[in-house]
């Protein structure tokens, strides 16, 4: 049960997010690399600011929803959602800064299920690409799947299977699907 409210909880969270932002780092909107960072993002929902870790696509010349923090799962052991979203978002941009944020995929990491970054579809989950930990029991292609769903704005088939019945997201298929959302500078 704990599996489907968290589940339901990131779906409605990145569903009722707010399109205003309040910029926590500036962004060089000139670069022509996609640059990840954490910024907090108002909740309509909840009437909060929420960690949230977002995208500067210099194609789309936006900047992209991509998770928004509000798990408080790994806060007593110091993981609050501001601190996971600042980890992550650098995990984010140093995995695409080294050509290693193609995918994303699923696995286990000290048996704890994970989200990990990998170059390609043959590529499984490691302590060295993991991006984040999830909360133990929750079933990680589940929320992959929601990331999927959410960057189409739709329940669809949005995500690359490999042959091994693995689930990947592009993440350039993505960036390109993302919701934007206003920075206000």
């Amino acid at each position: 049960m704990k599996l489907q409210s968290f589940c339901t909880a990131l779906g409605l969270t990145a569903l009722t997010l707010s399109l205003s932002i309040f910029p926590g780092f500036s962004q060089d909107n000139s670069s022509n690399r996609t640059r990840f960072f954490c910024n907090q993002m108002f909740d309509q929902a909840s009437g909060e600011k929420i960690p949230t870790t977002l995208a500067w696509s210099p194609e789309r010349q936006a900047h992209l929803l991509f998770i928004a923090w509000k798990s408080e799962a790994f806060s007593r052991s110091q993981w609050t959602p501001l601190r996971r979203c600042q980890v992550v978002s650098e995990k984010f941009q140093k995995f695409n800064e080294s050509g290693f944020l193609n995918y994303l995929t699923v696995g286990k990491v000290m048996n704890l299920p994970v989200i990990c970054a990998v170059k390609n579809t043959e590529e499984t989950c490691n302590s060295n690409n993991q991006l984040f930990t999830l909360k133990n029991g929750t079933d990680p292609k589940l929320v992959l799947e929601q990331l999927v769903n959410i960057s189409q704005g739709k329940v669809g088939r949005p995500i690359y299977q490999s042959s091994g019945g693995k689930i990947y997201l592009n993440v350039s298929n993505y960036l390109e699907n993302a919701p934007v959302v206003n920075v206000k500078e």
